[in-house]
This record gives C-alpha cells, structure tokens and sequence, in this order.
C-alpha cells in the first residue's frame, strides 16, 4: 500500500476581521502556533468545516528534520537482509522494533531500534503466513502485526515472535474487498474499485468499515478514483492511468477516517461510527490546466524509463498521447496523519516549479493550518511518530533504504 500516494481550485471568501481574530485567538489557547494562517471554523448540517488561508511562500513551521537519518536500513551487498527489494512499507512497533514490508521478496523483515536485523517472517507462496503479493505492514491491537497480500487479499496477524496467528478476508462478493487500511482498534477500512472499458475511465470506489473478522460494520459511500484510458484502436492495446490524474487518499485520523479525492484542496473525513460526513478541510489553493506540452513531456520522461525501443516505444507514445488532457492538476499529492493527531497534506508541485525538498502543509487536529514544513528530498514517508519520520528512499545506483529521521516540534 503506497501510503504517499496519489481540481479546480473553489476560492473561500473567509470571514469578518473580527471572526479572523477571534478564531486565531482560539487556536492559540488550543496550541496552534501563533503565526499560524488565519482559519474560519463553521456548521453546516451536521458538518464542521474549516476553511484554511494559505501560509505565506516564505514562512515554516519551527519544526526541525534531520539533518541525517538516525538509522539506515539497507545495503548494496553483503547480507541478504539488509538488501531491500521494492521495501514500499514499514512500521514501528511498540517495542521501537521496524518491521519492513520487503515486497520484492513476499517477507517481512525485523530490525531492532538501531537498525540491526532480528528475523524474517512469511516468505513467498500461498500456504498459511505466505504471499504472493505482500502489500502493506501494520500494528494490529495489542502487541500483535497485520500484514496484507494484495492479489489474494488476505491479511494474516502473526504475534511479536512471528508466528501466525490467523488469517481472513474481506469477503464481499466473488472477490473481497482490498485492504486499505488497519487501524489501531483491530478494525480494517477495505474497498472495492468498479469502472473499465474502452476510452476514459473514472473508477468509482466504495469503501467499507470491517471488523477483525471481515465482516462488514458500516460503509462510507462511493468516492471517484483514479482516471484511466484504455484504446484498442492502434496498432497496439493502450492502457494507462492519465498523466496529471486525479487520485484517491485515506487516513485516520483520531476518530474520523480521510477518504479525499485530489480534484480539490478539500479533506473529507468521516465519522467511524455511523459512517457519515463529519468534517471538511479546505486551503486555498491556486490552480491551473496542465497544456499538451506539459503532458507531452511527462509522457516521454516515463517511456524513458522503460526498456521498450523501436517500433514499439513510437506506438506506445502514440497510444499515450491520444489520452485526454485532465481538467487540471491535482489539489494536492498525498497525506498522512501523525501519532499527535496532525494532519500533514503534501503539496503538488506542477512542471516549472523549483521545489528541491517535499512541501508539506501541516494542520492540527481540528484541521487549522499550522504552516509549511520541508521534508527530505526523495524520502517517502511511511510513518510520522511523536518525533520521527520513518520512510524509505532509493539512491542513484539503485540501492533501497528504510530511514529514521530525528523530527523536533519546537513551538507546538
């Protein structure tokens, strides 16, 4: 589970002065920094909406990265458990333990708080603890692990040693529903992805509360996902997700779950325990269509990364370019919540922009816009903790690594 993955901008007139002044005033008592950028907060049927000011380019958060990785997981050679292949996850356990979802291989590797490497679990196969598609890690309640194979669609539970414990499905159908998400209390947010067919494609995506044992506790709707195209017309079959795409994100947080599509700056989080629409963040945000040079472009940097040549790179690039162009660049690019209740919204960064590191818009936990804050450049985050960033990165020979970035929050 990629967990930074991936518009028209709607302009929110924000109140009176004097409404501006008071509800700064009332995030400062509450924590917020503040410098902070003026927030309106409001009812709307049941809903709070929180309407957010843009921070200014030039001011961050007195939050402090780095400057090195405090651990480093992972080498070029020597002993097979420090060679990463395709670590798209990880996770801190209780204990301090980082547990790799190392999905090249189908195995989840334990390392020790320093980085020092304890065991393996599971392997590649379809028997019980086994995968054929390993996808994501998590805490499971208790001091337990939940790990998730995403073309079986099994998530197996093993214990702090390892051993498996059980495992289930999100049984909906004639297949079951992906995995999502685990959350803390042994509950799993699954969803089931409908749309295909020739031309272009939105996905319509439902997504469902389960319980620890796949059953069906309640549903939070139907959200539009990713765009997609799909030709039989050339001389070739093309198919492919559109360049500039909108996408789909989940997050938990506190008690609410994060379903937001990236058409606009606006987080939609829903109530866990009836399934309703409970609160909305918004930021403004300036936005714009991508032109057909922008897209061209991004095109040909992607077929340079494949290994097709010839006849066949010219009748994919064609297929390519006889995609739509989508209506404008997403609102944002990712998010994720923070073991303090932060939300943190990274921003999308369109062709031409300078940008050397992650920007970041991080708000508290009513959804008030605190300010930007940087992140190492090319370092996924997987995880934000009370003082850490736990992430993976892949250097210029190739070589994976699973890194521990000291973070500390003066001024919260």
């Amino acid at each position: 589970m990629d967990r930074e993955r991936n518009h028209t901008h709607v302009t929110k007139t924000m109140g009176s002065l004097c409404a501006m002044v008071a509800v700064v005033a009332a995030a400062c008592q509450d924590g917020a920094l503040p410098d902070a950028p003026a927030s309106e907060t409001r009812d709307s049927a049941g809903v709070r909406i929180v309407d957010n000011a843009r921070p200014a380019d030039d001011v961050r958060l007195p939050w402090r990265i780095g400057p090195d990785p405090t651990v480093s997981i992972g080498e070029m050679s020597g002993d097979e458990a420090y060679m990463l292949h395709r670590a798209n996850d990880a996770a801190t356990l209780p204990d301090g333990r980082i547990v790799v979802a190392n999905t090249g291989t189908n195995e989840l590797r334990v390392f020790d708080a320093s980085g020092v490497h304890l065991a393996t679990w599971g392997r590649a196969g379809e028997g019980p603890g086994e995968f054929t598609a390993l996808a994501g890690v998590a805490p499971w309640r208790g001091d337990s692990i939940a790990a998730w194979d995403s073309r079986s669609r099994a998530i197996s539970i093993f214990d702090p040693g390892g051993t498996l414990g059980r495992t289930f499905a999100l049984e909906s159908g004639n297949r079951p529903d992906e995995p999502r998400l685990v959350l803390g209390d042994g509950t799993v947010l699954g969803s089931a992805s409908r749309g295909s067919g020739e031309g272009y494609t939105r996905a319509e995506v439902t997504y469902e509360l389960r319980d620890g044992q796949g059953g069906v506790q309640l549903s939070f709707g139907d959200h539009p996902g990713q765009e997609s195209f799909m030709s039989t017309a050339g001389p070739i079959p093309t198919f492919g997700y559109l360049p500039f795409g909108r996408t789909l994100s989940e997050a938990v947080w506190g008690d609410l779950v994060i379903i937001a599509p990236s058409d606009h700056y606006e987080i939609r989080a829903y109530d866990r325990s009836d399934g309703s629409l409970a609160r909305i963040v918004r930021r403004d945000y300036a936005n714009r269509a991508p032109t057909r040079a922008e897209v061209d472009e991004a095109i040909d940097d992607a077929l340079a990364r494949t290994n097709l040549s010839g006849q066949r790179l010219e009748w994919t690039r064609e297929g390519y370019r006889a995609m739509p162009l989508v209506e404008s660049f997403p609102a944002f690019r990712a998010l994720l919540t923070d073991d303090l209740g932060h939300l943190w919204v990274r921003e999308a960064t369109l062709p031409g922009m300078e940008r050397p590191a992650p920007l970041w818009t991080v708000f508290d936990t009513e959804g008030r816009a605190l300010g930007f804050i940087e992140t190492p450049a090319d370092l996924t985050i997987l995880e934000i903790g009370p003082d850490y960033l736990l992430g993976q990165t892949t250097d210029d020979l190739g070589v994976e690594t699973v890194q521990v970035w000291p973070l500390e929050r003066s001024g919260r």
